[in-house]
Formats: C-alpha cells, structure tokens, sequence
C-alpha cells in the first residue's frame, strides 16, 4: 500500500493539491493541462482518468491514517484530497474511474440547488472500469464526492474539487451578479483597491486557491481497513475528529504550503475557492484583510459582504475574493511605503545559524471553532491553520527577504 508523506511538501513547495492530467484538443484554459487532443477527438474536450484506491497518509503528528483516496492514473499517485478536476465552461469532459477496492463506489458532482447533477456514475463495482462524458456546467467552485453509504465513503478520503472556469468576462462566474460585476469592475481602478504597479488591473483568473476542509476520525478508517462495512448513522452520531485538514494538510504542513497559503502583492486580489467535504463546520476567519463572499454554493451573491469570517457547512462551497490591500490596521502615514514604514520587521531575521527571515509580511488564517485548532487530541495549532502573505508593496518593489 502506497504511503502520503504530507513531509514532501518541503520537497515538492506544495504540488500535491496535483491538478489531474488530462488530455485536450484546442483552447486550453490553464499552462497545467495539456496535450493535443482528447479520446473524443473533439476540439476543447479534457479527459481525465482516476482510480479509486487506498493509501496510508500522514497526519501533522507522523501518525499513519489508512484512507480511501483517488488516484490520478496519469502520474500513479494517490492524492487526498483527490486531483483537481479544471475547465471551462461548455467544455465536453471525458471522465473514466476505475474501482481498484473491494466495495462498490461511485462519483458525484451536485448542481447548484435545484438543477440536476453535473455528473453521476452510479454504482461502480470492484474492479470495473466505467467513462461518462458531460459539459462542463457554469463557472465555479464544485465538490466531487463518492456519494454510496453516506457520508462513510466521502470522509474516509474519496472527495476532491472541480473548478470550471468563464469563457469570458473580468470574473470568475458566467452570470455575475450586479454586485459581483462592480466589485471586480472597482479591483485596481478605485482608491480603495489600488492597481498594482507591475500587474494588469482587476483579478487574474489563474490567482486562485483551493481550500478543501475535511476531518478525520482515525477509528472510522481503522474500521475501515479492517473490511467493516460502517452503518452511516453510526458514523454521524459517533464521529470524533482528531486532524483538521485543508488540502489533506494541518497545522505547520499546511502554514508552509504553497498550494494552500495565500501568497501576493499589495494590489493583487486572489479568489479562495472553500470547500467543505466533512462532518464539521467551520468558520474560517482572515487576518490583517477583510474578504468579500462572492458565492455561496455556485449561486453568485446578490448581496457581498464584506467580513473577516464566515460560515462552511458539511458539503458547502463557498467563494471569497481577498482584495490583498494594504493590511488597514499597521499604524503610521498611508503613503509610506511598507517597507520604509516598518524596515525593521520587515528585515528581521531568527533562528540563530538556521537564519530564517521574517519577511513577507505573513497574518494567519485559522478557524474560530476552537477544537479545529489542535490535533490528535490537543496538540495547538496543529489544526486547521495556514498563512497570508504580502511579498511587497504596490510600487513593485519586493520587500526584504520576500521568498527567502
């Protein structure tokens, strides 16, 4: 059984949120995806092929969880959460999954409520490979799950992302809203979202994360490995988290990931695409910047509110726009540089021989349910936690150290 060694992350600066391979034919909508053209042989198509397997991953305390995982079958690498599905809209996707357990299992992609399911592949049977081809639907945020025997089959590891992406248009949605289109309208054009020297105005569509929050219970998969059907009541009422994950990732694996820290300029705002794939809800709370929710569950808000945390139910995706302006709250004159209001800090370094520097100005993003803030029991801040970073200022100029 392969293992997940979330310790990698030092090695691999964040690349195990893998966006699955795929084959296209034409109008490529990110430099991750390639190839000439898909097995439909259709123009725009992708095509990805995952297994569903299990693997031992690694939680922040070196504890080995056994888990059910997809695998992407391009690389042969399981990943938790599984490979990030990515494309645009009206794009045909060609999907094959392969059940390499002994279980029926399936996949899902839900709708937004009240329109039909972008996907679903039914009961897959052990061993059986099973390809369905669909469209992909509106721009936005999307969990895939395996839904058989819920919620068992999703919290033991068979859950992932898909983001669709808008043929056009200055945000990340195919139908914004009033008040949606102003906001991305007003980025790098106002006073109070200035433009970045060195960057085009507005939002750039490939400066986006993904936060996949899940939980795990380490006697459910136990059970698990040991060929126990689990009753999904006995689950619900039962469940007691000991890892908090975004990204499969807790505590410092997670604060010193690059796929999960939000790392920018003064004047470059960054989508956080939130997803919930667990039995606990969360409430996700941002430092040193006020975010706006632009989409609660694939439908566009009428309303953006302007808050420094929010709500994530069990199965909820939810959008924020982080406008990334300069942190309001650091005292002294607003048309002073950073880097010349606040040098020392900025060149501050620790760590006696280790040397490390302090630089980018670094705010947390943790989440203001209590318990989600430890692991295996206790160990603080081992839980649901990462950075927000400012590399430098909106002239250009780097600040000291940034990227050291």
């Amino acid at each position: 059984m392969k293992e997940i060694k979330r310790r990698d992350f030092l090695k691999l600066a964040g690349a195990t949120l893998v966006l699955a391979a795929c084959s296209r034919g034409g109008g490529g909508s990110t430099e991750d995806q390639s190839g000439d053209q898909s097995p439909t042989g259709q123009p725009g198509a992708v095509s990805f092929n995952f297994r569903i397997t299990e693997a031992l991953v690694e939680m922040i305390d070196g504890t080995l969880v056994y888990s059910w995982v997809f695998e992407d079958t391009a690389s042969g690498q399981p990943v938790l959460p599984g490979p990030v599905i990515q494309a645009e809209e009206g794009e045909l996707i060609s999907l094959t999954i392969e059940n390499g357990l002994r279980e029926n299992h399936s996949f899902l992609v839900p709708s937004a409520p009240g329109s039909p399911d972008v996907v679903d592949f039914g009961m897959i049977a052990p061993g059986e490979k099973v390809t369905k081809s669909f469209t992909a639907p509106s721009a936005g945020t999307y969990l895939y799950f395996d839904p058989l025997n819920a919620p068992v089959n999703r919290v033991l590891g068979l859950h992932g992302a898909m983001v669709v992406l808008p043929k056009t248009g200055n945000t990340p949605y195919s139908v914004p809203t009033p008040a949606v289109q102003q906001l991305f309208n007003d980025l790098g054009t106002t006073d109070h979202f200035p433009k970045h020297a060195l960057s085009p105005a507005g939002w750039q569509r490939d400066r986006f994360r993904i936060w996949l929050m899940s939980q795990v219970d380490p006697a459910f998969n136990a059970l698990a490995q040991s060929g126990v059907i689990i009753n999904p009541a006995d689950m619900r009422d039962n469940f007691l988290p000991r890892y908090f994950t975004i990204n499969g990732k807790s505590g410092a694996f997670s604060s010193h990931d690059h796929s999960v820290v939000l790392s920018g300029r003064i004047g470059q705002p960054m989508l956080v695409r939130i997803l919930n794939a667990g039995l606990f809800t969360h409430s996700n709370h941002l430092h040193a910047n006020h975010f706006y929710v632009t989409s609660v569950n694939n439908v566009v808000r009428e309303n953006v509110f302007n808050i420094d945390s929010f709500t994530i139910s069990p199965l909820d995706r939810v959008d924020w726009l982080v406008p990334y302006i300069r942190p309001p709250d650091i005292a002294g004159d607003p048309d002073t540089p950073l880097r010349e209001l606040i040098p020392n800090e900025l060149a501050l370094v620790i760590g006696g021989d280790i040397g490390v520097p302090q630089s980018p100005l670094v705010f947390p993003m943790h989440c203001h349910v209590e318990q989600s803030q430890t692991a295996a029991g206790g160990n603080y801040p081992q839980g649901t936690v990462t950075h927000f970073e400012f590399l430098g200022d909106i002239d250009g100029v780097d600040f000291p150290n940034a990227g050291g």
